[in-house]
């Protein structure tokens, strides 16, 4: 840091423009989320026995919740008798009821109300529970696959030893701040690019961001298709020189990027305390859209004096900076790739080296789903 050296790729890397922009490339990988095991939310979010959560990013809405044996569930948001939607909000009832004809589930999906019983003499009441998707949870996270047939989830084999890495966060015991979603008209890969790299930090953000962190200045460690990116703060110069020992706790930080599509803040807010912040990637229903989820929660061990209001402030700067300087430039990039010369590629320095190698690890995936 001192030196203002950065981890390196071994080369430049050329994308061409297709990846960006091609129709069937995005359906390809719209149907890639659907069959991955995707972080949907925090344990947090659905922690009492009939607490719910709806989830539609992934293409069909679906009702992740917490039955009555604790173990967290989900299921496609359908009634299985006319396709209805079956839960409109967040609740805590220990039932669901479709409000088109009456039809009532348990926890578990299971059909445990039918009026009109006589009507439908000769159904297999037990073939018409809730369409049950592979759920995991993990060290306060909850992982979900859109596809029923997709197979269950194993965690250990996908987050392999970047799963040690997140525990170490205690998610479970951090509490929701601010939560707030942006739809952009830009590729996802275009938005997503922007968090891999500090490369602009001096340019792009030269008033917001630059005055506190260093620009270009990066140490990627790879956990297989997972990595933990460090961007150095420019008050840890002072500390250059001192031992190892003394630096000050708080000072920690590092981003966490949960393949495909998660980065997780990890960082000391203006006062001092530390924050979460998760940007969640979706590709939209064009190649141009994008959604992003993001969230800001306090830590458990953030236990200082300061006002809930401060992270929630913080929340909006983050959310202002991401909208108005990143996404601004995505979405023009995304209209001049649209409109690129046949043939045109992108480039990667060998300093956008997380770029590099989650386009690699990307690209593979794709290849590996298709032969599958």
């Amino acid at each position: 840091m001192r030196d203002g050296r950065t981890d390196l790729a071994d080369a430049v890397m050329e994308i061409d423009a297709r990846a960006y922009v091609d129709p069937e490339r995005h359906a390809q990988e719209r149907a890639a989320f659907r069959k991955l095991p995707i972080m949907a939310c925090l344990s947090l979010d659905v922690a009492q026995p009939g607490d719910k959560l709806l989830f539609d990013a992934l293409g069909p809405e679906i009702v992740i919740l917490r039955d009555g044996d604790g173990q967290v569930r989900a299921f496609l948001n359908m009634c299985p008798h006319r396709a209805a939607r079956l839960v409109t909000e967040c609740d805590s009832r220990k039932r669901m009821t479709c409000r088109f004809h009456g039809w009532t589930f348990d926890l578990k999906g299971r059909l445990i109300g039918l009026p009109g019983a006589e009507g439908f003499a000769g159904m297999e009441r037990e073939a018409r529970g809730l369409v049950e998707l592979p759920v995991a949870e993990w060290a306060g996270m909850v992982f979900v696959r859109a596809d029923p047939d997709g197979g269950q989830i194993d965690l250990a084999e996908w987050l392999g030893p970047f799963a040690a890495e997140l525990e170490h966060l205690e998610l479970g015991r951090a509490r929701p701040m601010r939560h707030t979603q942006l739809e952009t008209r830009t590729n996802w890969k275009c938005a997503w690019d922007t968090y891999c790299e500090s490369y602009h930090f001096a340019t792009l953000h030269a008033t917001t961001v630059a005055p506190r962190l260093v620009s270009n200045v990066m140490a990627l460690t790879p956990f297989a298709r997972h990595a933990r990116m460090g961007f150095p703060r420019k008050d840890w110069y002072a500390l250059a020189d001192a031992p190892e020992a003394e630096w000050p706790d708080e000072n920690f930080g590092g981003n966490y990027f949960i393949f495909p599509n998660i980065n997780l803040n990890v960082s000391s807010g203006p006062n001092g305390e530390m924050f979460y912040g998760f940007y969640h990637l979706y590709p939209g229903e064009t190649p141009g859209s994008t959604v992003t989820r993001m969230a800001t929660y306090r830590p458990g061990h953030a236990d200082g004096p300061q006002p809930d209001e401060d992270w929630q402030v913080l929340h909006g700067f983050i959310e202002d900076v991401v909208r108005t300087e990143d996404y601004s430039v995505s979405e023009e990039a995304y209209r001049n790739l649209l409109n690129a010369p046949e043939g045109f590629s992108a480039v990667l320095g060998a300093n956008e080296i997380l770029v590099q190698k989650w386009h690699r690890d990307w690209a593979r995936q794709l290849e590996e789903l298709a032969a599958s």
